[in-house]
């Protein structure tokens, strides 16, 4: 074993036992956290789909303007949803902090995207319109959609990131991203 794979297997057995401590989640929104975890695509946008109704019942996603790019298929739809509506879960523009922000896993930021909200706004910025990776990447996608759902099991940030560094964890390998 190298000495990247062997410092990424120990980051993984210290972030397990840290999140047993550091869960706030009860043991069956625990339990629930890892089913959404190992969700399909598929899943999670079924899934997401039925919270965005729930939550927002009443919702005029008209007045957004989104691109018809965001059209291309339930997951990607739900996934601009939540940017319009949480936008602050996925990131800040010009933050790349993960202890405030959640990173994206894919290569994107390598053209500059300091974090997961930059694949669906432009320069990160809600008010400069949409971007239109996170129509194109389905790792955007899926970080967008586990956010969404594990924050409404009360998972908090710190919560968050654990999953998806465990969820993504041969993404983050393979490209040595954000160091740990």
């Amino acid at each position: 074993m190298n000495i990247r794979k062997f410092m990424v297997s120990i980051t993984f057995v210290f972030a397990t036992l840290f999140c047993s401590s550091v869960f706030a989640m009860s043991n069956e929104a625990r339990s629930q956290f890892n089913t959404i975890m190992n969700m399909s695509l598929e899943q999670l946008g079924q899934s997401s789909s039925k919270l965005l109704k729930e939550k927002y019942p009443d919702a005029d996603w008209d007045i957004y303007k989104f691109p018809r790019y965001v059209y291309n298929d339930l997951e990607t739809e739900n996934a601009y949803k939540v940017a319009v509506k949480h936008h602050k879960l996925l990131g800040l523009v010009n933050v790349s902090d993960e202890s405030v922000v959640i990173p994206c896993y894919c290569t994107c930021d390598s053209f500059g995207h300091n974090n997961l909200l930059y694949c669906f706004y432009k320069n990160g910025n809600p008010d400069k319109g949409f971007d239109d990776h996170g129509s194109q990447c389905a790792v955007c996608i899926r970080q967008a959609l586990l956010a969404f759902l594990w924050e409404d099991l009360g998972a908090t940030h710190d919560e968050i990131m654990v999953g998806m560094k465990e969820k993504f964890a041969p993404l983050i390998e393979k490209y040595h991203q954000h160091e740990h």
